[in-house]
């Protein structure tokens, strides 16, 4: 097959002298990166590394970002966006006993001094402390970024993200999916053409991306995941365990112990679990055998994840994110799949590396072609609660489709439309993205009127719907931009 020269639809966007800036917004830390000329520079933080801790505390009304010390503090806030208060206290994974966190009415909030405030506008602020060190580091003034969202992330999850980088005051140029952005960077830096499957767990998300590179075009196959799975399911998993064996309280100081053990085992085969006036010591094999089950789901969910592609043959496997660490999660790995696995780009910079590089690659007349694909299959409510699936997970993106539809009943002179997101038959087992009105349609018999629906997903990953009743061509249209409460007027009170 020709391989064709061809350019990102968006390429040459920017000025050669504007500084485009790729970030990586982590469920446990976050990082900023810039490429020129092929180099990616991660942008160094005040604290003297890369990683930023994404962790929000307040301190009066003051907010901070990556304060690991106070005691009124957020960690993993990306796992809480796009979630309402019954979603967050009814998930085991998520803390609810955090001091400031409100979860009375629908939309959580946090209590800044007298303010309440969502969290999207809390998770905001480590985007804006971000692009604050980026600009010192460079001496250019950051508006502009690639950023990257998990793949298996659905539309109001990746909107959010979208909208807190918003707030900062960034012009988002493009959103990738993580392992698309790994994938990225390894096949740049390495020169490497075949078909990759990306393994990223990360703290807070699990994903899996099979890709395929090739002269220039790196292109999404098919993707999968969990996205609330990651290090702080093993974190708990694991604390959960020592507190059972040796009869500890199980306590979010304790969860905090067992976090540095998990590091400190991934080196060595034993250490010193000291807590109180106790030492305990605790073996790689303990370890491995407490957090064997979730190791074990990752492997399922990504051998269910490529076993739908025909003639499959996996030129290696690459890890991402700080989780891969682990050495259980490549042995077990190796035991799956006969195939070469790469690590030796640093899992924790190798998403925020491939965002720099894309972020390069747009401003400049001709790149690398990056094509990513549908996570979650898009469609519409049938009478019955059915779901009528138009866009299919795994399709290629940018892309449209049109369908017809007709009128249910005798005189119908409108047509509700509710749009859902999920691989399930029925709605109420599917996300609810949302729902507008066709009116005006010319009153008749049921299934005489002809409706044409369109569906269009952008670069990245933004839908749009739009309903035509062709006898009339009255239309009505909605862009599904996630805001959960918060309005293009709190975006520009914020840029004030």
């Amino acid at each position: 097959m020709q391989i064709i020269e061809i350019e990102e639809p968006n390429s040459g966007i920017s000025s050669s002298n504007e500084v485009i800036v790729g970030i990586d917004f982590g469920t446990t830390n976050s990082l900023i990166a810039v490429s020129r000329n092929g180099l990616v520079q991660m942008i160094t933080l005040e604290n003297g590394t890369y990683l930023c801790p994404s962790i929000i505390s307040i301190d009066g009304k003051q907010i901070l970002v990556g304060d690991k010390s106070h005691k009124n503090s957020i960690n993993s806030i990306k796992r809480y966006l796009a979630k309402n208060s019954e979603e967050i206290r009814t998930n085991q994974a998520l803390r609810t006993d955090i001091e400031g966190l409100i979860l009375s009415d629908d939309v959580p909030k946090f209590l800044v001094g007298e303010e309440l405030v969502t969290l999207t506008e809390l998770a905001s602020s480590i985007f804006q402390h971000l692009i604050t060190n980026a600009s010192k580091q460079l001496d250019a003034e950051v508006k502009k970024a690639v950023i990257t969202v998990p793949a298996y992330f659905d539309d109001n999850a990746r909107g959010q993200i979208i909208l807190a980088a918003k707030l900062a005051g960034i012009e988002v140029l493009r959103v990738i999916a993580e392992p698309t952005a790994a994938a990225y960077a390894y096949g740049a830096n390495k020169k490497k053409e075949g078909c990759y499957l990306i393994y990223d767990l990360g703290g807070g998300t699990f994903d899996i991306s099979l890709l395929n590179m090739m002269q220039g075009v790196l292109q999404v196959v098919t993707t999968g995941g969990d996205s609330m799975i990651g290090g702080d399911d093993i974190d708990e998993l694991f604390a959960r365990y020592i507190s059972d064996k040796y009869s500890l309280n199980y306590d979010y100081d304790l969860v905090l112990e067992v976090k540095k053990l998990k590091h400190n085992l991934s080196q060595a085969t034993e250490v010193i679990l000291q807590h109180g006036k106790q030492e305990i010591l605790i073996t790689r094999e303990e370890f491995e055998s407490a957090i064997e089950p979730l190791i074990d789901k990752t492997i399922a969910i990504t051998v269910n994840t490529i076993q739908e592609v025909e003639n499959l043959d996996l030129d290696g496997i690459i890890l991402v994110g700080g989780s891969t660490r682990i050495p259980l999660i490549r042995q077990k790995l190796a035991e799956k799949f006969d195939t070469e696995i790469f690590d030796n780009l640093d899992p924790d910079q190798i998403v925020a590396m491939g965002a720099a590089m894309h972020a390069e690659n747009l401003s400049t007349v001709a790149g690398n072609l990056l094509i990513d694909a549908v996570s979650l299959s898009i469609g519409i409510e049938l009478y019955g609660g059915l779901v009528e699936k138009i866009i299919l997970r795994n399709t290629p993106i940018p892309f449209a489709v049109t369908k017809e539809f007709t009128t249910q009943s005798d005189n119908q002179t409108g047509i509700k439309i509710h749009i859902v997101q999920g691989e399930r038959e029925m709605v109420q087992d599917c996300l609810s993205l949302a729902q507008f009105e066709l009116t005006g349609i010319r009153p008749q018999k049921a299934g005489k009127a002809r409706i044409e629906v369109t569906f269009a997903i952008d670069a990245d990953g933004v839908l749009s719907v739009s309903a035509c009743d062709k006898e009339t061509s009255r239309m009505s249209n909605i862009s599904l931009k996630p805001s959960y409460n918060v309005t293009e007027q709190t975006i520009l009170e914020n840029l004030n």
